[in-house]
């Protein structure tokens, strides 16, 4: 994602329903389209890329489609980056689409700032992450946005910042100092981004503290005054202090999310004052002690994946956690994916093998979630034992047998992800289709007409999967 990681906003992430392809197909009375192939998006991705620009007929083509067809906008979103320009009539057409991502752009101006961010009453996305400066008018309109990234923005004004502090979430990383007088005002917006300052005062610290959520991650220190007041944030990102002390550490544990990655190592009492915040992130740490994941084990959620290897000791310790991530981790032993098997949110995308008694573990456990996305491939033994989880990442995994499509289809899993699979046989596509459960195989770009029909048979569920794909999936549907 373009936003970042273990926030409220990531909820913004993959699209729970496609709902719209039969409006695209059917048509909207002047708005219709025709539906473009994967080929023609294919060619219009080439053609921005080799020219940065876009023509007048292509900007109202793709906005039309991107907003009638939620699906397409991972695709869109990568090209409209390289438009290096755009005219009045083209940012006409693109202010359709709510999610608009024009990173490429170096300059815009005061009526192409307006009309790309109109009064809207859903989320708005604005990514101009290419400006390096702006207008006091220009702010004033894309301050009508929801989520708006001008993270190329060296300096701004005082007057920009008051603007801006309309916004609900705001990416300021280009700016490398502040005002006291830009921080009141953007103080008033609930998350914010402000990574490329290098230090703060403590009067800034102060306005801050007013900020629901907030990332700081190139602070090489901080004062005691700042750690207190900082500490009001529901949900504060330091990753760039390599080191704090107890006195620090002891003010930050009132922050209920507290990123702190940027540390390679803590001291047991550090660990054992941190085990108090709720929810922790400790990417950065390469090893602890056994009392150190004992006092960590106190948390709800816990981020550790600098870790490499656990003791059996530590995994105890840490199966006290509700979610946990782990994604270093190489290998386990039989006794360790026992104790961590009471994990109710289990990271472990690093495993690379995974044992039959291992994934009979985490079924006979109390976990609901798994992510192992590090898996090549699982025996069919592992797929009867993995499906009766709630929710079962396996993106890894580039072959499937008919017996593990079976089970995962039928097994008590809801939510399987298996986007690394780019082929399935028609007897597994039958399987899914009589299945009812979120599915997500965006590996596959391609499938068959017979594939296609037994898909569109999914009863209840939303299935995840290429445009193309999705279209003539539809079609059956249709019939």
């Amino acid at each position: 994602d373009n936003y970042k990681q273990n926030t409220p906003m990531n909820t913004i992430s993959k699209l729970l329903a496609i709902f719209c392809i039969a409006i695209l197909l059917s048509g909207c009375g002047d708005k219709r389209v025709p539906p473009l192939s994967i080929q023609e998006i294919e060619d219009i991705k080439k053609r921005i890329d080799n020219t940065g620009t876009i023509t007048d007929a292509i900007a109202e083509i793709l906005a039309k489609q991107q907003r009638f067809s939620p699906l397409n906008r991972p695709k869109y979103k990568g090209f409209m980056n390289k438009i290096a320009s755009i005219n009045d009539n083209q940012a006409e057409s693109l202010t359709e689409i709510s999610e608009l991502y024009l990173d490429g752009l170096k300059s815009i101006t005061d009526e192409q700032a307006a009309i790309l961010t109109p009064d809207y009453d859903g989320l708005l996305i604005r990514s101009l992450n290419g400006l390096t400066s702006i207008t006091d008018a220009q702010a004033e309109s894309l301050s009508k946005g929801r989520i708006l990234s001008l993270d190329g923005l060296p300096s701004i004004t005082d007057q920009q910042a008051k603007s801006l502090g309309n916004v609900s979430w705001l990416t300021l990383d280009g700016l490398k100092s502040i005002t006291n007088e830009q921080a009141k005002h953007l103080s008033n917006i609930p998350t914010l981004s402000l990574s490329g300052l290098t230090s703060i005062t403590d009067q800034q610290a102060n306005s801050f503290s007013k900020i629901l959520s907030l990332w700081f991650d190139s602070l090489a220190s901080i004062t005691d005054q700042q750690a207190e007041s900082l500490s009001k944030c529901n949900q504060l990102s330091l990753n760039g202090l390599t080191s704090i002390t107890d006195e620090q550490a002891l003010r930050l544990t009132k922050v209920r999310s507290l990123s702190l990655n940027g540390l390679t190592f803590i001291t047991e009492r550090q660990a054992m004052i941190l085990g108090s915040v709720t929810n922790l992130d400790l990417d950065g740490v390469t090893s602890i002690t056994d009392q150190q994941a004992k006092s960590l084990g106190n948390g709800l959620s816990l981020n550790l994946n600098g870790l490499n290897s656990i003791t059996a000791i530590q995994a105890e310790s840490l199966s006290k956690v509700k979610h946990l991530h782990l994604d270093g981790v190489k290998s386990l032993t039989g006794e360790q994916m026992e104790s961590l098997s009471n994990v109710q949110h289990l990271y472990l995308n690093g495993l690379t093998i995974l044992t039959n008694g291992q994934a009979e573990s985490l079924a006979r456990g109390r976990v609901d979630w798994i992510y192992l996305n590090g898996l090549t491939s699982i025996t069919d033994q592992q797929a009867e034992s993995l499906s009766k989880i709630e929710r079962l990442e396996l993106n890894g995994l580039t072959i499937l047998t008919n017996a593990q499509a079976e089970s995962l289809a039928h097994g008590r899993v809801d939510l399987l992800s298996l986007d690394g699979l780019t082929s399935l046989n028609d007897q597994q596509a039958e399987k899914f289709g009589n299945s009812s459960k979120y599915l997500t195989l965006n590996g596959l770009t391609a499938i068959t007409d017979e594939q296609a029909q037994f898909l569109s048979m999914m009863m209840g569920t939303t299935l995840d999967i290429s445009l193309n794909c999705q279209l003539l999936i539809h079609k059956h549907k249709k019939q």
